[in-house]
């Protein structure tokens, strides 16, 4: 993580209990946005539970702490509607699909994001931050999810144009939080 926040020039702290948590938040009050990793915590682990409850009682009433549920693109269907489930998805404020670049098929991710109505708010393609986050876009989505199983996932020139002006247009819609 910390090597992350070097990447994006952004601070990154450590709480390792709830009081830390919440002293933390208290500090960044003023921030407009405070992204809080939860450190890859599985759906069968058997902490989780404790976790979402931190997270649950670590905001504010005016500002309280607003899940995102990241989906591995490359996993099945069923392994992601465990997690979606596991996670609380319906308490959720959307949803990121990750590592589109190792998914050979991406029906099951859209699959659970529908059937739990998760709001798509952004997609990854590679490990490169922040150039392999993208806003997302329904027909890039419909493209990967139609295309030949055999072909390698590769953007056309019109579509990498398409998802560069939309996520130019959201980041000055939104501010740079977005990018």
């Amino acid at each position: 993580m910390r090597t992350y926040g070097r990447i994006l020039g952004t601070p990154v702290h450590l709480a390792q209990d709830s009081a830390t948590l919440r002293e933390l938040l208290a500090t960044m009050v003023h921030k407009r946005l405070v992204l809080i990793d939860t450190c890859g915590v599985s759906q069968r682990d058997e902490r989780l539970g404790e976790m979402l409850d931190l997270l649950a009682n670590a905001g504010t009433a005016n500002r309280p702490v607003q899940r995102v549920l990241l989906m591995n693109s490359a996993s099945h269907a069923e392994t992601l509607e465990e997690a979606a489930r596991a996670w609380r998805a319906q308490e959720c404020a959307g949803a990121i699909l990750t590592k589109l670049d190792e998914a050979t098929r991406i029906g099951g991710a859209l699959d659970v994001s529908l059937r739990h109505r998760l709001t798509l708010l952004g997609l990854t393609n590679g490990q490169r931050v922040p150039q392999d986050w993208h806003a997302a876009n329904s027909k890039l989505l419909a493209h990967i999810a139609l295309k030949p199983a055999a072909q390698l996932f590769e953007l056309a020139d019109e579509e990498g144009a398409a998802l560069l002006q939309a996520q130019a247009n959201n980041v000055g819609a939104h501010g740079a939080a977005h990018a």
